[in-house]
């Protein structure tokens, strides 16, 4: 029993000088940082550790400390391999590679997990904006030289507000500019659609111009009568943010997101301008019956179209005007017609 013991015991003893041993190659230097009340402590067991900490940005991480120091969510963030972790009063910064730290910050509600907030990230390639996709929906007229509406005079060009529908794909970018200022711009396609009051107008050209006539032949049944055209544009809108912006914690690239499109946003404005070129355009006409004939031409319409853009937003809906600066028609080929629109940007 005397011989067990002595053998237990040595074998204590032997596993705490290696523990002694162990414990004593792992030399730790520590730097305590007196502010005020608090203290700032750094536990440093590697001298290229120092390094390391040179590529950190300590300011970032205080600030994010701040915002979070009443808060008594833990807030965490990822970069790679690197993790920061910041709760009540701690921050830990765990790092296994050679990048540069990045200190981001969500809200609780903003992303739930790593792989949303990739995803989200991936919208922000282009330095200081934003890219997305909207459409333009809405109704299209056009004013004469005199400023009337074409039905004010009878004329058999006289459009239809319902059923002239105007329609936009637009890829736009929204690039920070100040504090409230911000623009909007980028490409797009739109269409003309100029659904003529009287169903049994038609479009013909004598020599060089273009006439819009009714059809005097009473046999014939007509359904709707209509003149269509596409164009390619360019727009750049700038605009200005009233109200409280709810901003993320965190800037993409130098980009602070403001909310547009959800239902706490503030109000916007901005006035702008576009120009387009014609990809194509046509005439259409349909019969009670089902029987449809469409005559593909210029129809003399001008190739190019520029004017100035309205747009207006408060909360989750956004508004827009445009109107042409030049006319619909080549100059003394048709009608002196200057078309414009408006209606929801979705």
């Amino acid at each position: 029993m005397i011989r067990t013991f002595k053998y237990q015991l040595i074998l204590i003893l032997a596993i705490c000088l290696m523990v002694t041993e162990s414990f004593s190659q792992q030399k730790t230097d520590t730097l305590i940082v007196n502010v005020g009340k608090s203290k700032i402590i750094f536990l440093i067991e590697d001298k290229a550790d120092l390094e390391q900490m040179e590529k950190y940005d300590l300011n970032e991480i205080l600030q994010s400390l701040k915002m979070k120091l009443n808060s008594d969510s833990t807030l965490v963030s990822d970069n790679g391999s690197e993790e920061t972790v910041i709760g009540d009063t701690t921050v830990v910064v765990e790092n296994n590679s050679n990048d540069n730290y990045s200190n981001d910050s969500y809200s609780d509600d903003d992303y739930k997990t790593v792989d949303n907030r990739w995803r989200s990230e991936e919208r922000y390639r282009r330095r200081g904006s934003r890219n997305m996709i909207n459409f333009d929906l809405g109704t299209n007229n056009y004013l004469n030289g005199d400023g009337k509406f074409a039905d004010q005079d009878n004329e058999a060009y006289a459009v239809r507000p319902w059923g002239s529908w105007y329609f936009g794909i637009n890829s736009i970018y929204q690039t920070s500019l100040a504090k409230r200022f911000y623009i909007e711009w980028g490409p797009g396609i739109s269409w003309y659609n100029f659904k003529f009051q009287n169903s049994r107008t038609r479009i013909t050209e004598i020599g060089d111009q273009t006439i819009f006539l009714e059809d005097p032949d009473t046999e014939v049944d007509y359904k709707k009568s209509k003149l269509t055209a596409s164009f390619i544009n360019f727009t750049a809108v700038p605009m200005i943010y009233f109200g409280n912006q709810k901003r993320r914690n965190r800037s993409f690239n130098n980009w602070d997101e403001i909310s547009f499109g959800q239902p706490d946003a503030g109000f916007r404005i901005g006035v702008g301008g576009y120009a387009g070129y014609r990809l194509g355009s046509h005439a259409k006409v349909k019969y009670k019956g089902g029987k449809k004939d469409k005559d593909r031409d210029n129809f003399n319409l001008n190739n190019l179209r520029y004017g100035v853009r309205l747009q207006m937003g408060f909360r989750g809906t956004d508004l827009f005007f445009n109107y042409d600066l030049n006319e619909l028609f080549a100059e003394d080929k048709g009608p002196k017609l200057n078309a414009f629109s408006f209606g929801i940007i979705l």
